[in-house]
């Protein structure tokens, strides 16, 4: 299948039930193509392979939409393979694919696929971080633009965005911010090298957050156009129309609703929401009685969280 806007993502583990609900959220929006997916490990439950490609397995979920399985190495670090994908993606298996967009497996989309396509005309779209804004004078910054400067990089601190890792859209024209990103990030290791033996402990080591640190270095040393949703694109200031992220450790697929609730005083999220609404075309991820009683423990969950918190 040929198409002109490709989507990727990475998983492993139990991760796949995360991606395949974002698949079947980008399906219900309109998007219609083929889904490149990395991941490592064996495939999941739900994938059933019909072809073989050059590197890859193929799996034809609706004559519309195409899944394209490509395994990682055992010792890959998903995050860290990021940029390198996408360069393959579009130099190597997808060479007529106008645009490309990365998300993250634990996100789901929840307005209509053209909304991406002409944002990425604007230029490379990203979404602003939970964490955002980061003052241009924070000792982050600082401590980025003395880093890279042995490097001979100007770390340029105008603006006060700081972005997430978990998505990113770009169009052909644009795909020397991979090669950026990829650059800045083999530079970052360098340094991760002589840390790693005491841990990435907090945020006070300055490339704690590994690859979305080297993509926000990356944004500010481009000269590429950037177009940057805030952070409601992602859900976490406040609720938006774009998508939703489980950023944290607790994903949907793995949380105990009530439990949360009555131990943590911890709500259910719009993203367990939205990925219980994606659980089930055209990707099937539970049975129909788990699926119930997963519904149902959300419910009791939710009507529990207005009384007790």
């Amino acid at each position: 299948m040929q198409s002109k806007t490709i989507v990727c993502t990475v998983f492993e583990g139990h991760y796949h039930k995360g991606g395949a609900a974002l698949i079947n959220s980008l399906y219900a929006n309109g998007y219609e193509g083929v889904i490149w997916i990395g991941y490592k490990g064996i495939l999941p439950p739900w994938a059933v392979i019909d072809a073989k490609g050059d590197g890859f397995d193929m799996m034809k979920v609706r004559d519309n939409l195409h899944l394209h399985f490509m395994r990682f190495p055992p010792t890959a670090f998903l995050p860290y393979c990021k940029p390198l994908f996408l360069l393959d993606l579009f130099e190597k298996y997808a060479p007529n694919a106008e645009r490309l967009f990365y998300i993250d497996c634990d996100i789901i989309i929840k307005c209509a696929f053209s909304y991406f396509v002409e944002w990425s005309k604007f230029g490379i779209a990203l979404c602003e971080d939970m964490s955002s804004p980061l003052s241009p004078s924070h000792p982050l910054r600082h401590q980025w633009a003395e880093y890279f400067k042995k490097y001979g990089i100007s770390v340029r601190q105008n603006d006060n965005q700081y972005v997430n890792g978990g998505f990113i859209g770009l169009e052909r024209s644009a795909r020397g911010f991979l090669r950026e990103w990829q650059h800045i990030q083999q530079l970052m290791l360098e340094d991760l090298k002589e840390v790693n033996s005491v841990g990435l402990k907090d945020r006070s080591y300055m490339f704690n957050r590994t690859d979305q640190d080297a993509l926000n270095v990356t944004k500010d040393t481009t000269n590429e156009r950037l177009s940057i949703a805030g952070s409601d694109a992602m859900d976490f200031s406040s609720f938006g129309f774009i998508m939703s992220h489980a950023a944290g450790l607790s994903k949907p697929w793995e949380n105990k609703w009530l439990k949360q609730v009555i131990q943590k005083g911890q709500r259910p999220a719009m993203t367990d929401k939205l990925f219980m609404n994606h659980t089930e075309s055209p990707i099937n991820i539970y049975s129909n009685r788990d699926r119930f009683f997963k519904k149902i423990h959300l419910k009791i969950a939710t009507a529990a969280a207005r009384v007790l918190t």
